[in-house]
């Protein structure tokens, strides 16, 4: 042992015995105040003496150089396994959803002639824990001025193909029912009229924001400002439909939602709007997804600048090391917020953008990061974490938009632990519903027949019949509360035309069931 520590402990323990000898007697009974500091001098010089033992007489950067920038690494913490966002880390189920303890980390360098406050610029965010440089992937920055287009609207490959006029045939050929198509109807038409004038949905006007202490943990009220998400999840009800800003039914809607969003992107392309910090990113993620998807559907050019932008913004929030996205850039990652960013490049790619292969590709693994399973096909929120169905469910719809077969073992693995928790079974979780039954209809087989009757109970018999709420869902006790009325509802439309809103990539292995069994 170092004498130093040696030293280091006798004083300590002389201390405290001397402490205890004069709290004991009556030394302190006269005097007092004099004697008070008479002993934190003592103390303080005690404590001199044992830093000075323990760490030197002299500071590490005594007598070196200065010259330079050199670099502060600033970490900053906020409540370890408990804070979140809102809207979307709404993804975990309430018997699994394990909240992030948020830590973010970022370098951020200044010098003496330098001190003015001013905005850190993105590309100075890095992961804290980086691995070696020779393990690291090469990161190319993403021009969006380069993010060039190869896709006509209209091409017999859009995945959008049947949300037009054979909408109904392909709900009624693959599960759905009259009965599906009036509650997206009657979903659509609540949507409108809770749409404000100009073109937003606004997200704490129709409950968003309203803490539940979810797993005993106070969010403190996250959502009340993700405006942008939520109008994006609006959107995405209506195109699914078969309503762009062009034509439609709700083309007016439409028009007004995107006009409100491409206003109000910010010069570094984030469609965030003012939400808060731990839902900026995924409201960024739902509003590029349908800006993607409305370009994608219409090919309308005037929407390529803002959306090569958005997309630009995404990729460089990704962190280089793992591949995964979480709050700022260079975070190492979620499954959560990973769902709604891949969704928001496959959009993308989906209306002729390019150059982003290698984004998709770290994506992809990310997702073998926080794989566990006989197969890998179960998923946790993070690496490490136990598995749970909503990250399962998100992450394999993520594998099948990367290009997984779904006759892969993953998928069976995955599919048969997703059935084992249908949407019926627990507390309605809208978000853990809509990932569940994306995932479900594009593996296909016997197993989506099950869940999309099993599905459809859950939903249908909560949508609300008369008075001003005519039409829209009640935000559910999971999370729902951080999202609000526009956010369950817009889950639970999307959920119901998931029949006809994307081709299937099963490739013909969905179950094909002609109607579903009647409700109780």
């Amino acid at each position: 042992m170092q004498p130093g520590l040696i030293l280091a402990g006798v004083l300590i323990v002389a201390g405290a015995v001397g402490l205890a000898v004069a709290v004991r007697t009556r030394w302190l009974q006269s005097d007092t105040l004099k004697k008070c500091l008479l002993l934190s001098v003592v103390a303080h010089a005690v404590l001199a003496v044992v830093a000075a033992s323990i760490g030197g007489l002299s500071p590490a950067s005594w007598g070196r150089s200065t010259a330079g920038r050199p670099t502060m690494v600033v970490v900053v913490s906020e409540e370890p396994e408990g804070s979140t966002a809102a809207v979307e880390d709404a993804g975990n189920e309430t018997e699994s959803a394990a909240p992030p303890d948020d830590v973010v980390a970022s370098t951020v360098t200044a010098s003496d002639a330098d001190r003015s406050t001013k905005e850190i610029d993105p590309s100075e965010i890095v992961p804290l824990l980086e691995p070696p440089d020779d393990e690291k992937p090469d990161v190319v920055p993403i021009d969006a001025s380069k993010l060039t287009t190869t896709l006509a609207a209209g091409d017999d490959a859009s995945p959008y193909s049947r949300r037009g006029a054979s909408r109904r045939a392909a709900a009624m050929a693959l599960g759905g029912s009259e009965e599906t198509e009036r509650a997206v109807l009657r979903g659509l038409a609540w949507l409108a009229r809770a749409q404000s004038s100009d073109g937003r949905w606004d997200a704490a006007r129709h409950g968003a924001g309203v803490e539940r202490t979810v797993q005993g943990q106070d969010r403190r009220g996250a959502g009340a400002r993700s405006d942008h998400g939520v109008t994006g999840l609006a959107v995405l009800a209506f195109l699914g439909a078969g309503s762009t800003h062009r034509e439609g039914v709700h083309a007016a809607e439409v028009a007004r939602a995107i006009e409100f969003l491409i206003a109000r992107q910010k010069p570094n392309g984030s469609l965030a709007g003012d939400a808060e910090f731990f839902a900026a990113l995924y409201c960024h993620g739902m509003a590029t997804i349908a800006l993607g998807e409305a370009c994608g559907m219409t090919g309308d050019e005037r929407l390529r600048e803002p959306l090569a932008r958005a997309v630009a913004h995404t990729v460089s929030r990704q962190s280089p090391a793992t591949g995964g996205w979480r709050y700022a850039a260079g975070d190492r990652g979620d499954t959560s917020q990973l769902g709604w960013q891949v969704m928001a490049l496959s959009a993308a790619r989906n209306a002729g953008l390019q150059g982003l292969d290698t984004s998709l590709a770290r994506a992809g693994g990310f997702l073998a990061g926080v794989s566990s399973g006989r197969s890998g096909g179960l998923a946790s929120y993070r690496p490490g974490e136990r598995p749970t169905a909503a990250m399962t469910a998100e992450a394999l719809f993520c594998r099948l938009l990367l290009g997984l077969n779904p006759a892969d073992p993953i998928v069976t693995e995955a599919v048969a632990f997703l059935e084992a928790m249908p949407p019926d079974s627990g507390p309605f979780n809208a978000y853990a519903c809509y990932y569940g039954t994306l995932a479900m209809f594009h593996a296909g087989g016997p197993a989506w027949g099950r869940w999309n009757e099993r599905m459809q109970r859950a939903i249908l018999p909560g949508q609300r019949s008369g008075g001003d709420l005519d039409g829209s869902w009640d935000p559910d006790r999971v999370w729902g509360g951080h999202g609000g009325r526009v956010y369950s509802t817009a889950l639970s439309v999307l959920c119901l035309e998931v029949f006809y809103r994307y081709l299937p990539m099963h490739q013909g292995r969905v179950a094909r069931v002609a109607a579903v069994a009647p409700l109780p």
